[in-house]
């Protein structure tokens, strides 16, 4: 089984997908579009009646709907919380330890989409490295009896996780950049792994967000 990414030429690239029951990093630096990407495959999956679930250490619910309201085919989606789509803003303080929120987490009745961002503010409250890792282990096995899951993580250069092990315990890597030009940055996205996919690894593909649409092109960034 697989998943619609909401991008039509990244489906084609997955042959079909996210593949089902599979958690996958999505990472990139401040402003390469993991939250808009991310929104983008929740919308999918609210279009199709699914359930669907956006838990934010970051944003406030307010400030997720008002980034989707920038694009047309994103510009429903407040419509749909409360039916098939919620938004859950988990401020992450002296209350909230790692291990507790893996518990609330799987608390949660099962969804068929899940979007957890980000997983740096859950290492900044992990006891240690070891202590995060093991709870990363525990998180991702937890969400692989959801649909499909997205875990957005904050990087820097060309890094496609923190350094902690995320890369290796998802079952896919896909990393948002920007190709520096004369004329403009030009969005790209990578997959760097993909469990139960066939696809080109490690080529870069263009990306482009706009006030209608977040799509990807023909072109091929070699």
């Amino acid at each position: 089984m697989t998943m619609s990414t909401g991008i039509k030429k990244l489906d084609k690239l997955l042959g079909g997908g996210f593949p089902g029951k599979t958690t996958v990093l999505v990472s990139g630096g401040p402003g390469s579009g993991k939250t808009l990407f991310a929104m983008n495959f929740l919308m999918e999956g609210i279009l199709k009646k699914e359930r669907c679930c956006y838990v934010s250490l970051n944003e406030t619910k307010e400030e997720l709907l008002r980034a989707s309201k920038g694009i047309e085919t994103l510009s429903t989606m407040e419509k749909y919380v409360g039916k098939n789509f919620a938004i859950e803003h988990i401020p992450l303080g002296e209350n909230i330890t790692m291990k507790k929120f893996i518990d609330i987490i799987a608390s949660y009745p099962k969804l068929d989409r899940l979007v957890i961002d980000n997983v740096n503010k859950l290492l900044i409250f992990a006891e240690n490295e070891r202590s995060y890792r093991i709870h990363l282990y525990e998180l991702v096995k937890s969400l692989k009896q959801m649909g499909c899951t997205l875990l957005i993580c904050e990087t820097r250069g060309e890094h496609i996780d923190t350094g902690n092990g995320e890369s290796f315990e998802c079952d896919g890597v896909l990393s948002l950049s920007f190709l520096e030009l004369e004329e403009k940055p030009q969005r790209i996205m990578t997959i760097h792994k993909m469990r139960y996919a066939r696809f080109d690894p490690k080529v870069p593909h263009e990306i482009v967000i706009d006030p209608k649409e977040i799509r990807m092109t023909d072109t091929k960034i070699i």
